[in-house]
């Protein structure tokens, strides 16, 4: 395929650690809407945040107590280093099935992406951490990614794993309650090592010693890394704290947790893929590709985004959504290069996607998007038989740069590829309207459905999003440049 280079701007947002930062708690913060009874009483976190920081890291901890008890609690090891800490409680066996438990831990990390820009933390700098039990449950969370798709967030963003001593196979108090001895090992549905997978996020395993944990801990601690590694995940650690036991493993654990904050974040910090909003008539967005957003087996090579063979693509992380939610009018231009080799059979074929929810159905979430195996734009106030659709319903030439322009005023929207005009459509929705929350799903290459294909085998260049319905006048210069 033609390799095609383009002149990107970057705009530089960067993570501030303030020396002598002010810090502020507040507490018994309930994450679900609505709750009531048992859920009122447990489904409740506490947030502790620096006040004169911006963009923090977060740690999601989970308190352990082998399921059936334990209370929420920030460590003094997090607190005065920068972070923004949410302790979350969760409903506890046996008077909750363990499938409640998963879904409150699932709920509290969703409730953070949603909510942890008021507490001066970042959406994409989200860790998550917890001991024994806690560790447990972040491990399903983490790996089995129905549990957050849920509430609209793809397990993959996360920054990291941290499981403290968590338990790698089914939980020994899931399995007393059924009748199964402590020592007789099962691996389930509720077991970590059901789920792993190469393409989950960075995973650090933390240990106490071999000879002083429950119920041979580090062994399965090693097998699920072991694992890890033979499915070709290339970012999991495994440590374990010698002469520490279950109990006292997490004080030397902490460090290790706050290193590898350190070290995952100074990835990050070099450059977000968009800057502040601007107000100015002339404000747009052009995406610097950056490395730390490339999924799987996606790559960049002289400003073009290369979308690979299988599942690769392109992650414009929350930081976008939050701009996509507050649009009226506005402009997507877009270059793309697809491969003969690819056939553009069946459903998906996204180009990009902005999805409430990571996995929609017939009848939930808004989205935006727009797909090439028919060269259709299409936004939903809420699943696909609520759709408003623009497209040329036949697939692009192959080997050869496309253009493509999408341009919205008010309701009215216009699709243009190579320059002509597709058509228009004047019942469009605005997005400010039906983003009532930022989308969480910022994508390019990977579509908002469940089983749809990626795009694959496609170059991708020039993304740009501008913040107003570009002049017929400005568009044509686009169009010249397409050229």
């Amino acid at each position: 395929m033609t390799n095609r280079s383009f002149f990107f701007t970057i705009a530089l947002l960067f993570c501030t650690t303030i020396a002598r930062a002010q810090y502020n708690q507040v507490n018994d913060i309930p994450y679900r809407d609505a709750a009531q009874g048992y859920a009122q009483e447990r489904c409740k976190l506490d947030v502790y945040y620096p006040t004169n920081a911006q963009d923090a890291p977060v740690v999601v901890w989970f308190h352990g107590g082998g399921i059936e008890g334990g209370e929420k609690h920030i460590d003094p090891q997090l607190k005065n280093s920068g972070l923004v800490v949410v302790a979350a409680n969760y409903r506890l066996l046996p008077k909750a099935p363990i499938d409640d438990i998963l879904d409150d831990a699932a709920a509290a990390v969703a409730w953070t992406y949603k909510n942890i820009a008021k507490y001066n933390g970042s959406r994409h700098k989200i860790f998550v951490a917890g001991h024994s039990a806690g560790g447990y449950l972040l491990d399903i969370i983490g790996l089995d990614k129905r549990w957050l798709a849920k509430y609209g967030v793809d397990a993959d963003s996360l920054a990291a794993l941290v499981p403290f001593s968590g338990q790698c196979v089914t939980h020994y108090n899931i399995r007393k309650q059924q009748g199964i001895p402590p020592l007789q090992a099962t691996i389930d549905q509720y077991a970590p090592l059901t789920y792993i997978r190469p393409d989950a996020p960075p995973i650090v395993i933390i240990s106490g010693d071999r000879e002083l944990e429950l119920y041979g801990r580090y062994e399965e601690q090693a097998y699920f890394w072991r694992m890890l590694k033979l499915v070709g995940h290339k970012d999991v650690t495994l440590y374990e704290m010698q002469g520490y036991d279950h109990g006292a493993m997490p004080f030397p654990a902490y460090k290790i947790l706050k290193d590898h904050i350190r070290r995952i974040t100074a990835r990050m910090t070099s450059a977000l893929p968009v800057p502040t909003v601007k107000t100015e008539r002339q404000a747009k967005y052009r995406f610097a590709w950056q490395k730390e957003y490339v999924r799987r087996d996606a790559r960049i090579d002289d400003g073009v985004l290369h979308l690979g063979t299988s599942n690769g693509y392109y992650d414009l992380t929350a930081e976008t959504g939050t701009m996509i939610s507050q649009l009226r009018d506005f402009t997507v231009s877009v270059h793309y290069n697809v491969s003969s080799e690819n056939e553009l059979d069946g459903y998906g074929h996204f180009l990009f996607a902005f999805s409430a929810l990571a996995e929609n159905s017939a009848h939930e979430g808004p989205y935006m998007a727009m797909r090439l195996n028919e060269q259709r734009f299409e936004t939903s106030t809420g699943g696909y038989e609520h759709e408003e659709i623009i497209m040329t319903g036949d697939k692009p030439k192959r080997d050869v740069w496309h253009h493509a322009i999408y341009r919205q005023q008010a309701h009215k929207g216009e699709l243009f590829i190579d320059g002509k005009l597709i058509g228009r459509n004047d019942r469009m929705p605005i997005l400010a309207e039906i983003f009532k929350d930022a989308p969480a799903n910022c994508w390019i290459g990977r579509a908002p459905f469940r089983g749809d294909k990626y795009l694959t085998q496609t170059d991708i260049a020039d993304f740009r999003i501008y913040t107003y319905a570009v002049s017929d006048k400005d568009m044509r210069q686009l169009m010249k440049q397409a050229k």
